[in-house]
């Protein structure tokens, strides 16, 4: 038994290391944007969240990985907030694409855009 406890304990150490794991998403400073927003919304409006949220973007396609879910739909809302409403629904569009889970929200969304423009 004494002959096993050296190897079972460099298995154990062993199996404790692990390498460097790609991240699934890319979050930058989404959660912070959002915290910000609702906490200090006359320092975190709307084009502030547009000038952020773009950036993580842009730092996303940079290391090759995927937007957050929400990031697009977030943008979005923002855009529509600044009256940008047709980069709006590109955004809701991008969302509903990269997560599809998410469709039917955005095509609410779309549909509120669409309702908005004929009134």
């Amino acid at each position: 038994m004494k002959s096993y406890l050296p190897l079972l304990l460099l298995v154990t150490l062993l199996t404790g290391c692990q390498t460097a794991v790609k991240p699934l998403y890319y979050w930058g400073q989404y959660e912070n944007t959002l915290y910000q927003t609702y906490k200090n919304p006359d320092k975190a409006g709307p084009a502030e969240q547009v000038a952020r949220l773009k950036e993580d973007l842009t730092k996303a396609a940079a290391q090759n990985l995927q937007p957050n879910p929400g990031l697009h739909a977030q943008l979005g809302y923002a855009l529509y907030q600044l009256g940008r409403t047709e980069e709006a629904k590109q955004e809701f569009a991008a969302e509903k694409a990269l997560f599809p889970e998410s469709a039917v929200f955005m095509d609410r969304m779309l549909a509120k855009l669409e309702g908005a423009q004929k009134s």
